[in-house]
This record gives structure tokens, C-alpha cells and sequence, in this order.
């Protein structure tokens, strides 16, 4: 098959974001498919600093990976946020699709707005698309009330339901995600939850001491954050924490926050008011060394604001302490704590109990954090190896491809 992945913010193992399009593109080339990939140029850094026309083409790790001129970054305001949706969505739609002859189109969310040159696109070139759910929009930021306006509300819920219609076939990143897919009157056989996966062999690494000697830690507990630093992971409750840690006299657990986003000079200036040297900000780390990071951490924590459709989330950082062997701590209800708590490969912390966070540490230490770790590498091993996860990606693909050819 020749494929058109549509993501508007794809990115290498050279950015410090979530690689899930990369990784899936190699998979599916190795498996003798042809992908080629349609994305804003915000994630790929250097590679493109010199691109000046709209549109740049490049070969990426055996990739062909069509640009679009598009700034972006998480410290953006909400208004240029959807102007940047708005500006990839419309030159989108331009791209050209009758010298290139694809038989499918794979466009992955957010934004929401990737599904209109998705559609477009598919109707253009009379060709399905298979429409990937990462976040449930509109539902999640309404339900987080950055969007408030009911009327703006109601139109992208249609827009939502129209997408899923037009869809050939859905994937959703969680079966929460499968869930509300469904409740908007989608067939249940029309979704197939692939999540986040876990790259194996990426995070078989050893520990090196380096992380440790850099920032003075050799004698502590290092739990880590390792992601986006946004509203939605609420991490105001790490710096809660730190103070508790602080003023309860734990000084053998230090806090390390890896990576960059909207309210992280935000963090960064809370940490300094409050004097919490037990807080560690790295900044950014590209995803080719943050396996080398995780070796050397002793648990990491999965932490989101409280909000009920936070808890069926699926994210990168989980699935790569998983692969890492690094037991998790879950601050959030839902599948993750499930996962986390029937393999013992992790413990979860309530929000609200800023006490539970040395008292699973004390558990992961009574308990053994090796063991922990084992059944963590091993859930990823059995449930989520983004090799065997691909091979149901594929079998998405020729059914969307098979169906559309039957129409």
C-alpha cells in the first residue's frame, strides 16, 4: 500500500515530543508498505530552519516527509494555537494528490481539524481515510473549559461526528477514547484501540551515573516527570509535593522534570518562591536520550489535573517507563491505574494525599524496586511492543483500503 500519513506535529527521535507517527511510518515501510508523510514543519527543528516556501519535502530516515511552513510551540496563546490549526488545515487541503496515487489516507488528531484535509483529501482523490483519536475533542477541552463558548461547542461536535462518519475505519488511543468514539453513534467494529506503545529496544539501557553526578543526586530517590509541562498534567501537585517532602524532612527523594511547556516558567518560579532545592528542571531532552535519563531515575510518575476525561489519556511517558522497567506512580483513576496495580508494576498516589507519594516510595522500597521494574518491562513486552502493535495498525489499514474499494 501507499500510504499518506497525515499528523500536523511529527516528529524525530531528534525532538523532545512524542515520536508515535515516526515510529509507526518505519514500522509500516519495514513491513514493505510506502509512507509518505504530510506535516507543519514546527517539531522538525533544524531540518527545516531554512525552509522558505510553503511547501518543503525531505527524506527523513527513509521517509518522505512533505512540510508545511507552520510555527507552533506550547507557549503559544489559544488564539495563535487555532490560527496555526487554521493555517495547516487549509494549506493542507491544497496538497497535491493526483501524481502521487496513494491507496490510503491515515490522518492522526489533535488537533480535531486534521480530519477536514483529511476528508477533503480522501474525497479529492476518491481514496478512504482511517482517522486516529488521541484526545477526544471537542469533549476534552470543553470538559477543562478552555473552550466555553456553547455555540463554538455544538459546531465542533458536528464537525466530530461528520469526521468519524466519513471515516473508513477509527482508531482510538484508549478504550476510554473507544468509548466516547462509540457514544457519539459510531459502530463499536468501526474502532480499534491501538494505544501508545513501547519501544523496546529504544529503552534497553543501562544505567550510567551521569544523570545523577550532573545534578548531585547519588544519594537519592529520583521520582521523574519526563514530558509535556502543560495545564493538563498538573504538575502545580509535584512542586505540593516537594514542599511536603520539604517540610516533613524527607530530603532523600528529589523531584526531576524533564522537558518544556506551557507552565514551566510558571513551575520553575513556584520552585524558586518556595526555595524547594528537591526540584530539578532539566528543560528539554531529545527523545534519543531519554532512555539514557530513564535508566538512571528509580520511579517515574504519570500525573494529570483532576478531570474524569483525563483519566482515559494514553501517553507517550507511560508506555516509555513501561519499556524501561521503571515502576510508575498514577495520580489519576481510569485504565492506567488498573494496569499499573494488576501487574504490580506500579502504585497509585491520590491527588489530594501529598503524604502517599514517600509512602509508595517507602512501598516500592520494602518491596523491592527491581521487581517492580520486571513486571513493568514485561506488561510492555506482552501488551504493549509497538512491533506487535503495528501489525494491527496494518490490518486497519487494508481493511479501510478493502472497504473503500467496495463502495
Amino acid at each position: 500500500m501507499k500510504i499518506l500519513y497525515l499528523h500536523q506535529y511529527f516528529a524525530t527521535r531528534d525532538s523532545s515530543t512524542g515520536t508515535r507517527s515516526y515510529e509507526f511510518a518505519r514500522l509500516l515501510q519495514e513491513k514493505g508498505h510506502d509512507v509518505e508523510i504530510l506535516t507543519g514543519d514546527s517539531q522538525l527543528g533544524e531540518l527545516t530552519a531554512d525552509q522558505t516556501a510553503r511547501y518543503g519535502r525531505y527524506d527523513i530516515d527513509g521517509l518522505t516527509v512533505h512540510t508545511i511552513r507552520n510555527s507552533y510551540n506550547n507557549g503559544f496563546s489559544k488564539w495563535r494555537r487555532i490560527l496555526a490549526f487554521l493555517q495547516f488545515m487549509f494549506f493542507a487541503c491544497l496538497f497535491r494528490m493526483k501524481t502521487r496515487d496513494y491507496d490510503i489516507i491515515f490522518a492522526t488528531s489533535t488537533p480535531l481539524t486534521i480530519g477536514i484535509p483529511a476528508m477533503f483529501l480522501s474525497w479529492k482523490s476518491k481514496k478512504p481515510y482511517v482517522f486516529e483519536v488521541r484526545d477526544l475533542w471537542p469533549e476534552a477541552p470543553y470538559q477543562l473549559g478552555f473552550i466555553r463558548n456553547r455555540f463554538l461547542y455544538r459546531a465542533l461536535c458536528r464537525l466530530e461526528l461528520m469526521i468519524y462518519k466519513h471515516a473508513e475505519q477509527i482508531v482510538a488511543l484508549s478504550p476510554g477514547m473507544k468509548a466516547g468514539v462509540v457514544a457519539r453513534g459510531v459502530l463499536e467494529e468501526k474502532v480499534t484501540v491501538i494505544p501508545n506503545s513501547a519501544d523496546l529496544d529504544l529503552f534497553k539501557t543501562v544505567k550510567t551515573g551521569e544523570l545523577r553526578s550532573k545534578y548531585g543526586l547519588e544519594d537519592k530517590f529520583i521520582l521523574a516527570h519526563i514530558g509535556s509541562m502543560g495545564v493538563i498534567n498538573g504538575l502545580d501537585y509535584l512542586i505540593n509535593v516537594a514542599r511536603y517532602l520539604k517540610k516533613t524532612g524527607k530530603r532523600d527523594i528529589a523531584i526531576l522534570l524533564v522537558g518544556d511547556g506551557g507552565k514551566r516558567s510558571e513551575l520553575e518560579s513556584l520552585a524558586r518562591a518556595y526555595k524547594l532545592d528537591n526540584v530539578i528542571f532539566t528543560g528539554k531532552i531529545p527523545k534519543r536520550d531519554i532512555p539514557k535519563v530513564m535508566a538512571d531515575v528509580d520511579a517515574t510518575i504519570m500525573s494529570v489535573k483532576s478531570n474524569v476525561i483525563l483519566e482515559m489519556a494514553s501517553p507517550n511517558k507511560f508506555f516509555d517507563s513501561l519499556a524501561a522497567g521503571k515502576p510508575v506512580l498514577v495520580n489519576c483513576n481510569g485504565w492506567m491505574r488498573d494496569l499499573v496495580e494488576n501487574h504490580q508494576a506500579g502504585i497509585f498516589v491520590h491527588p489530594n494525599a501529598l503524604e502517599d507519594i514517600p509512602k509508595a516510595i517507602r512501598t516500592l522500597c520494602e518491596k523491592g524496586i527491581d521487581k517492580f521494574g520486571e513486571n513493568a518491562r514485561k506488561l510492555a513486552e506482552e501488551s504493549f511492543d509497538r512491533r506487535k502493535l503495528v501489525d494491527q495498525l496494518d490490518d486497519v489499514l487494508q481493511t479501510a483500503k478493502q472497504g473503500g474499494e467496495n463502495r
